[in-house]
């Protein structure tokens, strides 16, 4: 078996949570020059569960805030338990085909509390003729016994995986049952049955779940308070499909009458459903009642609307943002390092630093850095980057940040979770922290093939920066590099084309504002072919506009030496002394700080590279330039060009 197809059905079997263990040994024995790098893969399937604790946390909490009376919490039994394994096996080995409907609901009944007892499960061969007459009589339940059933098997002792023998057709033969009855059931006891599918934890795998959300969104205007807050609960369970703009309309008239815990059952049916807050009240009222409870919000509310907030992008809400932060900030030595790190992501969406959170929420991880994450150190470093922040830690939070990642003991933890330790890497890299021997690590063709794929249109923006970086920032390094094709492919996939007044595709505001520099830029050197437009560090999505001016003649000359140059190259400037090269970037709305002129992290990383590889650069920045008339327009950019 090659290495590649052992990895790859390793993968598969750790999503079905079947047995892995001699698969992983056979793969690691072969003596790949990955065994390193993977040698740990045994222990990441072996721990998947523990990687959901926190989901099972949050929606335990979630289930507390919305969860009614209409439930028992046992099984209501009136049949003899099974007491010894000879009167299971016995039991079970009838023909129940030749049974009926409630007499099979008794039978699990009956053998539940041994089969929890001893760790017996579904997938148990001995329940085989069981299950079969399950599925001859399911329909002829009524729903008195199928609530009892689903509450009983919610008792059992959990499978492998939702498709074991025996337990996928049980859950799914119920689920069509529950789906058909959907017509002829009220609100209440639908609600009462997804319940139950919640507390057999197959909410997520039923389409019975769906099927009402899908059902009960044309009938929002009837529903109650508390019924919304059930149902948007059941979005954050199922997860898979987004919050209809019914409910959403629904909710908007509730909202000001909800708890802060309410309101982040609401927050979480949004985020775990990738929907955004449409309706500016929804966010307002959250924000508010963050405000007003700070002092005593749980966390996990807390966390769970900070993350939906910063999912919606709220635009119109900056201000009421940044006074729910300042009351927030006394509190933080109260709240877990994941829900700090929450708070201090959502200025990432507002795009407006607040230096107070994020120096306290610098300290508090780093105290914590050796427990924290990986997740969370790359995130607090996507904070700090993209604002340029440099925390007062001592050492840097950058360096410890760098030398947390070369720890052995996160050795593991890294091969779980490429992704965001390559954007780690690359967020270091904004302030010129580099590894070579992960960029080694990372480059290496099969590492990217088994990580992100084949495709060029899989390459990551942040493995392609890392690369470009090499011939600017690392230029000793003598490691592995992305395949020239493949560099040059994805650089297709990564960057923007240049605008034109002509292009037939639709302008951006972005766009614009680039035309109007180029524009204004052909004025001042009068002559369009003294112009070179491209992506000279082809590691930014946007180009910029080069020129070249005779530093004895002081007058702009055609920009040369770039014939070799292909898409993906980083474009040195030819130059004899007699030459002095000008790159304009144009800074547009959405890479400054808000309300300011302050280019963020990554323009600030691009003003540096282009500086280092000979040129000039200068920003036309939206906010200064846009305002201009014609002529200052001019005297703006020619100001640059001395």
């Amino acid at each position: 078996m090659s290495f590649n197809r052992a990895f790859n059905q390793a993968l598969i079997m750790m999503r079905l949570n079947r047995n892995y263990t001699s698969l992983a040994y056979s793969l690691f024995n072969r003596g790949s020059k990955f065994k390193q790098k993977f040698i740990d893969i045994q222990y990441y399937l072996s721990k998947r569960r523990y990687l959901c604790t926190y989901v099972e946390k949050e929606n335990n909490y979630a289930y507390h805030i919305v969860a009614t009376d209409n439930l028992g919490s046992t099984v209501n039994r009136t049949v003899t338990n099974i007491s010894n394994e000879h009167e299971l096996t016995t039991f079970l080995d009838r023909n129940w085909r030749n049974s009926n409907s409630t007499d099979i609901a008794n039978a699990f009944k009956a053998a539940s509390q041994y089969c929890k007892d001893h760790q017996i499960n579904l997938s148990d061969t001995r329940f085989d003729s069981l299950v079969d007459g399950l599925m001859d009589h399911c329909e002829n339940l009524t729903d008195t016994e199928l609530l009892e059933l689903l509450r009983c098997l919610s008792e059992y002792p959990r499978c492998d995986s939702y498709l074991a023998h025996n337990f996928h057709d049980v859950w799914s033969c119920l689920d069509d049952m529950c789906c058909w009855r959907i017509p002829k059931r009220n609100v209440e006891t639908l609600i009462t049955f997804a319940d139950m599918w919640y507390k057999w934890q197959m909410a997520k795998y039923s389409d019975f779940i769906y099927e009402i959300l899908d059902n009960l969104a044309k009938k929002t205007d009837k529903l109650t308070k508390e019924q919304l807050l059930h149902l948007f609960f059941l979005f954050n369970v199922s997860r898979r499909r987004q919050v209809h703009f019914e409910y959403e309309y629904a909710i908007e008239k509730y909202i000001n009458e909800m708890t802060v815990d309410q309101m982040a059952v609401i927050a979480l049916g949004y985020f775990k459903t990738k929907s955004k807050i449409k309706l500016l009240p929804i966010s307002q009222a959250m924000i508010k009642g963050v405000t007003n409870s700070c002092k005593d919000i749980h966390e996990i509310s807390l966390t769970a609307i900070m993350k939906t907030l910063r999912f919606s992008q709220p635009p119109k809400v900056l201000n009421d943002i940044q006074t729910m932060l300042e009351k927030l900030y006394p509190e933080l030595d109260r709240f877990s390092n994941v829900c700090c790190l929450h708070i201090a992501l959502i200025l990432t969406a507002v795009v407006t630093p607040n230096y107070n959170i994020l120096n306290k929420v610098s300290e508090i991880l780093f105290k914590d850095i050796k427990t924290i994450r990986l997740k969370e150190i790359e995130r607090i470093l996507n904070v700090l980057s993209m604002f340029n922040y440099h925390p007062k830690t001592v050492p840097r939070l950058y360096e410890k940040a760098f030398e947390e990642l070369h720890k052995d003991y996160r050795s593991s933890e890294i091969a779980r979770h490429p992704r965001p330790f390559l954007s780690a890497l690359h967020y270091l890299s904004l302030q010129e922290i580099y590894s070579y021997s992960y960029l080694d690590n990372i480059l290496d063709a099969e590492y990217i093939n088994l990580s992100f794929g084949k495709s060029a249109k899989s390459v990551p923006r942040e493995l392609f920066s890392l690369d470009c970086s090499i011939d600017i920032d690392c230029p000793d390094y003598k490691g592995n590099r992305l395949p020239p094709h493949l560099k040059y492919k994805a650089a297709k996939w990564l960057t923007d084309f240049i605008p034109s007044p002509d292009q037939w595709t639709n302008v951006t505001l972005a766009d614009r504002l680039f035309i109007a520099a180029i524009e204004v830029v052909k004025k001042i050197v009068k002559n369009e072919d003294f112009i070179f437009l491209h992506h000279v560090l082809p590691h930014f999505q946007s180009g910029v506009i080069v020129v070249c001016k005779n530093i004895e003649t002081d007058q702009f000359v055609k920009p040369k030496g770039f014939e070799n140059y292909i898409l993906g190259d980083i474009m040195v400037p030819f130059n004899d002394g007699s030459l002095k090269w000008y790159a304009i970037m144009v800074v547009g709305y959405n890479n400054t700080i808000k309300e300011t002129s302050i280019p963020l992290g990554h323009m600030l990383m691009k003003e540096r590279q282009l500086k280092k590889i000979g040129y000039t650069p200068r920003m036309v920045i939206w906010n200064q330039f846009l305002p201009l008339t014609a002529k200052e327009k001019e005297r703006y950019i020619s100001s640059m060009l001395l």
